[in-house]
């Protein structure tokens, strides 16, 4: 009776481990290390990076704008910026649209 209850025991240990391990594993580097939205004035000793522009993708989206700005910071973070200053919003229709910003890495 002990051997079997040390057993499930141990079962149930690996099983939470193992749980634990793959949602430590299945979150997005992007969300951990994401460039921050500031505005102009916050990058003045900062390094400029490139242009990002984002799409919201297609098909109704009333969020576009959230969809689009995180398709440019996606894009930023890879380009190695730390930064983004929004330049425009532009609508394609009423669902849809682009986020372009201005990328800048701050670090030193």
């Amino acid at each position: 009776m002990f051997r079997l209850t040390t057993f499930k025991l141990n079962r149930d240990i690996l099983i939470n481990g193992l749980a634990a391990i793959f949602l430590l594993l299945s979150i997005p580097a992007v969300s951990l290390a994401q460039p921050q939205e500031v505005a102009a004035s916050n990058v003045q000793n900062c390094q400029f990076v490139d242009i990002v522009e984002g799409s919201s993708g297609y098909g109704k989206k009333p969020e576009w704008q959230s969809l689009a700005k995180y398709s440019a910071l996606t894009q930023a973070e890879k380009l190695g910026a730390s930064h983004v200053v929004w330049e425009r919003f532009t609508s394609i229709g009423a669902f849809n649209g682009t986020a372009t910003g201005k990328a800048y890495n701050c670090h030193s």
